[in-house]
């Protein structure tokens, strides 16, 4: 094996109650890298076509990256991949929480997850293997709940009430992060696994192949992230919340379920005012970000998570919702009975839309937090309108008549970004393959408004182009087991960065930087990978994969690990029934509804676009010659 894997796999069969060993191919390794790659290949191999996401024949892959548990920045990070109960297809998620490293310290890469329990269970894994022990007694209790009596030295994972009772967008918590996005959470459920427990010392970690190279990367990439305006100081000071203020300027923050835009009370919710209720700053492990906030809990009970700009932005101005005391209330509730607070806040705020249409008997109201508590309990327990409401916006949409509001791609909710005021992230929702994912999608709304506008974002031309490297990028970067944030915001050069998040480029200039910009990412995507031999910006994270696993990693290499992973995703959503009807979102998300401010999204020219950029035909399938050259054929 590469240094950086331990190569194996813990393979868990739940009905049986037996686990084995299963080796991973060094070539799998490399080629895919780890995390979402590997597990995306898996999928393949071991689940049967068709398969319902909640039946004991769908499979879970937990599993981590050659980064992980490497001391490079944010390198606690963990992936959890199956089929998804909202969207029928490819379900990823990622998380900062410890059990990924703990995986690897135990000796594994991954976890493989079949079969069906006959009762809850819950299961331990150190470095001598694994068990399942009877979970009864936890079933019913919140997912915080059951991790508090693990200890220091142990990653853990589990499940709330929303997990047991099948919601489509059940999360699955790592301590307080969470595996949030896809409904795994749910799947989980299906399976009567409550949760896990890992312990591992060390003595089977995966080998790093020059240690001496990784100590001076290590070094210099968190020097990098340090001085960095965007990493050091402003991720730093506010945490993820320092979007909010410049998504509202921007009229890209979700406000009355994506009907505007901007929301008038932004300041209210914004990272900044969040400071003042702030009593510590967290991070990932071996992360010198901390972007993570901590505040006082609801009713004094204590020091928890504060609540990221997502939550933010789908519990605040989609709700039209100017208190933080109540976000903070629901995104604790949201983590304890296990929901997907992205997920949530955009199906609350249809709910609350189609009441005040008439069309749905409820008491919420926009700008009223009175009976959110009680509905999001209603959803995880799937009582009176909680279980119509949990499974999801776009059957709640089909139910009412009204799918042209629903704020989702191929059933999974769309994050804090409105698609119509910027383009780029629009198509990249439209084709992300998991659904209404800003990271999946290639997350173009940070140089679309989100950060600053250097791209413009009413121009479709090029968008392709951009969207296309960024998807690769952050593939890549995931499969590796690595942190976005310590990555995408160094490949901005520091004078810019510098200037990046502290004013706004006039649309003008935007537009001629767009134009600028897309020669040099064409090519960067296709010229022949041998030629992209250098190290960008991000040359300590190349350096760090090198060091790790003693192989070479130029940015042509790494994107094109990253066009591999993309490619596999679709086929296998391809596989599942999915089609370019897919690529598509609901009417108000790219159309001009009742005056609502923004552009009409062309995408029926972007789609097109990406399709022939890509490599796929005019009806998504990647081309026979496209699947050679990524190493595909046989799928």
């Amino acid at each position: 094996m590469p240094g950086g894997y331990t190569g194996w796999y813990l393979n868990v069969d739940l009905t049986s109650g037996e686990t084995s060993d299963i080796p991973m191919p060094p070539e799998e390794a490399i080629n895919f890298l780890g995390g979402k790659g590997v597990a995306a290949l898996l999928l393949h191999r071991l689940l049967p076509q068709g398969v319902d996401p909640l039946s004991p024949k769908n499979v879970v892959i937990i599993n981590t990256g050659p980064l992980t548990a490497s001391g490079t920045p944010g390198s606690s990070r963990f992936n959890l991949s199956t089929k998804s109960p909202p969207t029928g297809g490819i379900a990823t998620s990622n998380c900062g929480g410890m059990f990924g490293l703990y995986l690897k310290r135990a000796g594994y890469d991954g976890l493989i997850l079949r079969g069906k329990a006959a009762n809850p269970v819950w299961l331990e894994i150190d470095e001598a293997g694994a068990k399942l022990k009877d979970a009864s007694d936890l079933w019913g209790k919140g997912a915080l709940e059951v991790q508090k009596s693990a200890s220091k030295n142990e990653g853990t994972l589990a499940i709330g009430p929303a997990g047991e009772n099948l919601v489509k967008f059940a999360a699955v918590m790592s301590g307080e992060r969470a595996l949030a996005r896809c409904g795994g959470g749910a799947v989980l459920g299906s399976k009567n696994l409550k949760g896990a427990t890992v312990k591992g010392k060390g003595s089977n970690e995966a080998p790093i192949s020059d240690p001496s190279a990784l100590k001076e990367a290590r070094k210099l990439w968190a020097q990098a992230l340090t001085n960095n305006m965007i990493t050091g100081e402003l991720l730093q000071n506010y945490g993820t919340a320092v979007l909010l203020n410049r998504c509202d300027v921007a009229s890209l923050l979700p406000t009355r379920n994506f009907q505007s835009g901007s929301f008038v009370d932004a300041e209210n919710i914004s990272g900044e005012s969040m400071e003042s209720l702030v009593v510590g700053h967290g991070g990932c492990y071996a992360c010198p970000v901390r972007c993570g906030r901590v505040v006082e809990g609801p009713n004094k009970s204590g020091h928890i998570r504060g609540p990221e700009y997502e939550t933010l932005a789908l519990m605040g101005s989609n709700l039209c919702i100017s208190s933080l005391d109540n976000i903070i209330e629901w995104n604790y509730l949201c983590d304890e009975l296990g929901l997907d607070t992205i997920s949530t806040g955009a199906v609350l705020g249809m709910a609350m839309e189609l009441g005040e249409r008439g069309l749905l008997k409820t008491d919420l109201c926009f700008g009223n937090p009175s009976n959110v508590s009680r509905t999001i309990e209603d959803i995880a327990y799937r009582r009176r309108l909680g279980g119509l409401l949990a499974e999801g916006v776009r059957a709640l949409g089909e139910r009412c008549g009204m799918p042209q509001i629903a704020p989702h791609s191929k059933g999974l909710e769309l994050p804090g970004y409105h698609p119509r005021n910027a383009f780029g992230q629009a198509l990249g929702y439209a084709t992300s393959n998991r659904g209404g994912c800003h990271l999946n999608g290639g997350y173009m709304a940070a140089f679309e408004g989100a950060g600053n506008t250097i791209i413009d974002p009413w121009e479709w031309r090029g968008k392709a182009d951009l969207t296309i490297f960024l998807q690769n990028l952050i593939e890549a970067v995931s499969a590796a087991g690595g942190c976005l944030f310590s990555v995408l915001f160094l490949m901005v050069p520091p004078y810019l960065g510098e200037k990046l998040f502290s004013i706004r480029v006039p649309y003008p200039i935007a537009r001629i930087l767009t134009y600028l910009i897309r020669p040099l990412v064409v090519a960067l995507t296709y010229l022949p990978k041998r030629a992209l031999f250098f190290h960008p910006p991000i040359s300590n994270t190349l350096r760090s994969l090198e060091a790790i696993t003693g192989s070479k990693f130029s940015l042509g290499r790494f994107l094109e690990t990253g066009e591999r992973i993309y490619n596999l995703e679709r086929l296998f959503n391809l596989r599942e029934g999915m089609s370019s009807r897919e690529d598509m979102l609901p009417g108000r998300m790219i159309r001009d509804d009742n005056g609502v401010a923004g552009e009409n999204v062309p995408l029926d020219l972007l789609v097109p676009a990406f399709y022939r950029k890509r490599g796929w035909d005019t009806n998504g399938f990647p081309l026979p010659k496209t699947k050679r050259r990524l190493g595909l054929t046989g799928l």
